[in-house]
């Protein structure tokens, strides 16, 4: 038989330039730090700050051209090429460039070795990017694993503390469920929609009718994408993991998760449902109100009687991740013309909330001294 000849889709590099230079400066990083001897710590964190710089160059130049020429689907209408993408890149790139200069001293106090961990910062914030790009539900979940699999090891980098080895365990077994809900909820709105492609998705539930209850796998696939999504947005009943976590993983980790982390999922969740299940506003909006009211008071209630600025830290994102929801939740209830006045609403606060909180923990980082041992209100 014949050889076949093979079909590849177009690729636009300028698009994922911002990806390119991520990933290129974290293999450099990894095979410089093996075959030469150990530089100073600060040096790791310079070098991933310049990365981060020049991605947000790439990405304010891709602005423009998409100001000029419109937004674009690429590879295979995997990957999005918008506005929205542009402003979350934009954010994971300045989380992750604060983080990493808050990382330096931090390693320095505890006597701990930096490409590792500013290379897992970097495949953290590629799989954020990712996320927050996807066209598809099999590369969102791609993106979603190397982001989660990247802050498992990050939360448990401190080889020395138990409370870091506890807080990794944790993260990755409740993340694992999660994982599973969210793979199966994508697996049921294939089986319904006959695609896994998010504005297919969305075309399809807007021109289908269903009728006497063929909409139940729908359904199911639906709540187990939000259950997924939640889990890594962390609010409330899916919120558990989030105070052992926060306090036990080292605080410039805990500021990446808290930052990175949040942006990339809430960004995930935000695509979702705004381009690919408007026509089931009904369905999901209640769902969206009832956790975002339960965050906001749950929250608010827990923070106020902590006693460790770290839990407290990480009550207090899971109020904030509520005040976020009713951004989205709002969203559902004008038409789809000026649905994005609530999205732009919920990514704006999530970007200033991003800032402020690794620059909170910075500070937690410098109070605490050696081993995070001060971390409770005493202390302050």
């Amino acid at each position: 038989m014949g050889a076949q000849s093979m079909t590849y889709p177009s690729i636009d590099w300028l698009a994922i330039t911002p990806l390119i230079i991520l990933l290129g400066g974290m293999m450099i990083n990894l095979v410089l730090a093996s075959l030469t001897r150990a530089w100073p710590r600060a040096w790791y964190a310079i070098g991933t700050v310049e990365l981060a710089v020049a991605s947000v160059v790439v990405e304010m130049f891709l602005w423009h051209d998409i100001n000029e020429n419109g937004a674009r689907v690429i590879i295979n209408n995997a990957i999005s090429i918008d506005h929205f993408t542009m402003f979350c890149w934009i954010g994971i790139a300045g989380a992750l460039a604060l983080v990493s200069l808050s990382t330096a001293e931090y390693l320095r106090r505890e006597s701990l070795e930096g490409p590792e961990v500013y290379a897992l910062y970097i495949c953290a914030a590629l799989g954020a990017m990712i996320m927050t790009a996807s066209n598809d539900m099999i590369v969102l979940f791609l993106g979603l694993e190397t982001l989660s699999i990247a802050l498992y090891v990050l939360a448990a980098s401190h080889r020395r503390r138990s409370e870091s080895q506890e807080s990794g365990l944790k993260y990755f077994i409740l993340g694992g469920f999660a994982s599973a809900f969210f793979l199966y909820g994508i697996a049921l709105i294939y089986g319904s929609t006959g695609t896994t492609n998010i504005s297919g998705i969305g075309n399809v539930l807007s021109t289908e009718v269903f009728v006497n209850g063929d909409d139940a796998m729908l359904l199911a696939g639906i709540a187990l994408l939000i259950v997924g999504l939640a889990f890594k947005v962390a609010v409330v009943p899916f919120h558990f993991w989030t105070p052992d976590v926060y306090q036990g993983a080292p605080t410039p980790v805990t500021s990446f998760m808290a930052s990175v982390g949040k942006f990339a999922a809430f960004a995930a969740l935000l695509r979702v449902v705004a381009t690919a299940l408007p026509s089931r506003a009904e369905d999901w909006r209640p769902v969206i109100w009832v956790l975002a009211i339960l965050s906001v008071v749950v929250g608010s209630v827990l923070a106020v009687v902590q006693t460790d600025v770290k839990r407290m830290l990480a009550y207090s994102s899971i109020s904030h991740a509520g005040f976020i929801l009713v951004g989205l939740e709002a969203a559902s209830h004008v038409s789809k013309a000026d649905s994005s006045l609530g999205v732009s609403s919920a990514m704006a606060y999530l970007f200033v909330y991003g800032v402020l909180v690794v620059g909170t923990l910075a500070v937690v980082s410098l109070i605490a001294g050696k081993g995070d041992n001060a971390t409770t209100l005493g202390a302050f």
